[in-house]
């Protein structure tokens, strides 16, 4: 009788399936990802609140921050000259490089042709310069992301304009090649 009230136990003990909890262990990267990202995209649709409510005026300037007022008309530039940059993308005038800014690759058209340089330097310019001063207003709204080496954020700049890129353009990898997005 002990020896079948034994094997009930066993037989018990053995049946009964402990699971333990899922973990996922996430490193310091994807979580200064989802906070980078985040501030970006939570500025951009800031920026199109503000821009979509009020008439910006001098009023409104006033009670604005100067970084305020900065990036809401980064916002709306890049906003209108999107259609331009996706064209030039295209045209492989220009790719995404690995640091999250475009960069003027190698074109016939490009070399030959005076008013298209001009043009593609200055769409070119304008954006990379709009995208430094919202890149900027993420790490101010981020403080613990300053800290982070300045690749890791380059990094996660340059997968947010990878992944806003339509398939065909150019990007940079990280080992410098530059490559056409599948």
């Amino acid at each position: 009788m002990k020896k079948i009230f034994t094997l009930f136990w066993l037989a018990f003990i053995l049946s009964c399936s402990i699971k333990p909890p899922d973990i996922e262990i996430t490193g310091e990267k994807t979580v200064l990802e989802r906070q980078v990202l985040g501030t970006y995209k939570d500025i951009e649709s800031e920026a199109y609140v503000i821009a979509s409510t009020r008439t910006f005026d001098t009023q409104d300037a006033a009670t604005m921050s100067t970084q305020k007022q900065q990036v809401l008309e980064a916002v709306q530039n890049r906003k209108f000259n999107k259609d331009d940059v996706d064209e030039l993308k295209r045209d492989l005038v220009i790719g995404e490089n690995n640091s999250g800014f475009l960069e003027i690759l190698p074109h016939d058209k490009y070399q030959n042709d005076n008013q298209y340089r001009q043009i593609v330097d200055q769409i070119v310019q304008e954006e990379n310069h709009d995208r430094e001063v919202i890149y900027e207003r993420v790490l101010a709204i981020n403080p613990e992301a300053t800290g982070a080496e300045g690749e890791k954020l380059n990094e996660i700049f340059a997968k947010l304009q990878y992944d806003n890129s339509e398939s065909g353009t150019m990007f940079q990898n990280i080992a410098g090649e530059w490559v056409k997005k599948p």
